[in-house]
This record gives C-alpha cells, sequence and structure tokens, in this order.
C-alpha cells in the first residue's frame, strides 16, 4: 500500500471486517471486542507519540 495514500481502502476494508464479525458475535461479545480494540488504538496512539517525541530530540 502506498504511504501516502488517500486511506479510502483501509476505511472500507476496516468497515468490511466490522460487518463480518458483528454477524458472528452476540451483543456482550461485540462489545468487549470494541472495547478491547479502543483500548489498542489508545495505547498504540500513546506509543508512537512517545516515539514521534524522542525522535524529535
Amino acid at each position: 500500500m502506498e504511504p501516502c495514500s488517500s486511506g479510502d481502502e483501509l476505511v472500507l476494508l476496516a468497515a468490511a471486517a466490522a460487518i463480518s464479525i458483528s454477524k458472528k458475535l452476540s451483543l456482550d461479545e461485540l462489545n468487549i471486542l470494541s472495547s478491547f480494540f479502543n483500548a489498542l488504538g489508545d495505547n498504540l496512539g500513546v506509543l508512537a507519540a512517545k516515539q514521534a517525541s524522542c525522535q524529535k530530540s
């Protein structure tokens, strides 16, 4: 994938994955998985910010 693409493909991939996963899980399982991926994304953001700040120094 081109590093500076618009990101449209990633949005479509994420939407397709979410729809596919949602058809196989219960509401409770969806809530837990959603919380997990939110936490994962937040932690990746913290790590990326820390690495970016270290590279600037």
